[in-house]
């Protein structure tokens, strides 16, 4: 990031999509990391079969393998933890994911010093349903570091992987980065 910069608005539009990618680059390493514990549970032996696995699954194929292959074929250097918390931790993250990728980041018409997030969604019968909310440049990088502790599952306690989840689900709960 240029830190010479001194517009706040080039500043604001600077760390909102570092913010951006810096969810989409630790949500891959989740997704990754989560291809190389399966190809060496499925007991594949080369350096590219976790490529093969990432390929072949999407992420929900693989957490609901994840949850059936690790009880029964982890080795003993691959410590114990909780599933479930895994498996909703893993699952918040993919949405959390989605839920930034998949909205429309714009400069706001009235006010030209703000960045509001847009998400549209169609609903059968009942038609377009926008959601339009100020963007929360810091609730991005608060995410971020909470996909980073997730990504670690493996490594980290079950309480910090509840408070990892527990943050995406609030910021996806109260209407900062709602899913309609």
């Amino acid at each position: 990031m240029n830190t010479n910069v001194t517009d706040p608005v080039a500043l604001q539009t600077m760390r909102l999509y570092e913010g951006i990618g810096r969810i989409v680059v630790s949500f891959q390493q989740i997704e990754q990391w989560l291809a190389e514990i399966l190809a060496m549970l499925l007991r594949m032996r080369e350096k590219d079969d976790q490529f093969l696995v990432s390929a072949a699954m999407s992420f929900g194929q693989k957490v609901d393998l994840l949850v059936e292959l690790y009880p029964k074929r982890k080795t003993a250097h691959l410590q114990d933890v909780d599933l479930v918390v895994v498996k909703n931790a893993l699952a918040t993250a993919e949405e959390f994911r989605n839920r930034v990728v998949h909205s429309f980041w714009a400069i706001e018409c009235a006010d030209e010093t703000r960045w509001i997030r847009i998400k549209g969604s169609l609903r059968g019968r009942k038609g377009l349903k926008l959601s339009k909310t100020s963007a929360n440049i810091e609730m991005l990088h608060e995410c971020d570091s909470a996909l980073l502790v997730i990504r670690e599952w493996m490594l980290k306690e079950t309480e910090k992987i509840e408070a990892a989840s527990a943050t995406l689900k609030a910021y996806m709960s109260d209407g900062r980065i709602t899913g309609n």
